[in-house]
Order: C-alpha cells, then structure tokens, then sequence
C-alpha cells in the first residue's frame, strides 16, 4: 500500500490533493432505530479489520517520510439504513463479496444471532423501525510534500 501511495504521489500534479476516506479498525454498530431512539445495538463482528490496519500503517509511513501532509481531517458518522435486517445484510454481503474471504461459521452464526434479533425488536417496534449499520470513518485531504 506504500507503494500505490508512493505513485499517486508521482502522478498527482504539485497543486493536486489526495482524498483519504477510511473507516476506523472497530466493528461498526448494528442498530434498531426509530426516529432519534435506539431500541437495539450490537457490535458487528464483520469487516476487514486487518486490512483496515495496514491502511493505518501505510498512512502512518507515508506521513512520517513526509510525502503528503495532512491539510485538513475529521472524523464523521457514517450510516447505512435497511426498511428490514434481510434487506440491509443483503447490501452488506453484496459489498463483503468484494473482499474474496469467506466468512467463518462462528462469524456467519454471530451475524444470524444479531440481525435476527434486530430484526425482531423492528417487528415488534410500534413506531416505523429501521435496521442500521453505524459506522466511525475518517476523511482527510492530503497535499503531495515536493522534495
């Protein structure tokens, strides 16, 4: 991944900028909501929490050789609704399909526990209920550091 940081640097024009739009090595948060009330959170087990970290290495090198230097950055809530648990795991596993890994069995019975359950406090929500993924991303702009 240094590598590919270490080319945008080349092909990037002087005045260019660098996007950097990465979620945090945590498992994101699987919730019922109804309006602005919280009937149901749990931890999602799922996610490239590894490759998430090297990012985070990668990042941590390319700025301590002081390629690029961070202009601007912050952290910002990231939220994926579903009308049902069924509707937001099928998005959820259609962007995991990507990663190439099968998921394990213990991580796959976790997931059907969760959004089974999710699930289930939605239905019996008397308010109109959404599933949703909740997720802590950083976004930064970065500028190439000319030598």
């Amino acid at each position: 991944m240094v590598h590919a940081l270490e080319a945008v640097h080349r092909l990037l024009r002087p005045d260019g900028t660098l996007v950097d739009i990465r979620p945090y090595a945590e498992p994101s948060i699987l919730k019922v909501m109804a309006g602005d009330q919280i009937l149901f959170a749990e931890p999602k087990r799922e996610g490239d929490h590894e490759g998430v970290l090297d990012s985070d290495r990668a990042m941590d090198e390319i700025l301590e050789h002081k390629v690029f230097a961070v202009e601007r950055g912050r952290d910002f809530e990231f939220f994926s609704y579903g009308s049902t648990a069924a509707e937001l795991r099928e998005f959820w596993d259609r962007y995991n399909d990507y990663e190439g890994t099968p998921k394990e069995q213990e991580q796959l019975a976790f997931e059907d526990k969760a959004y089974a359950k999710a699930d289930e406090i939605r239905k019996r929500s008397e308010k109109d209920a959404e599933v949703v993924v909740h997720e802590r991303v950083r976004i930064a702009r970065l500028k190439p550091v000319r030598r």
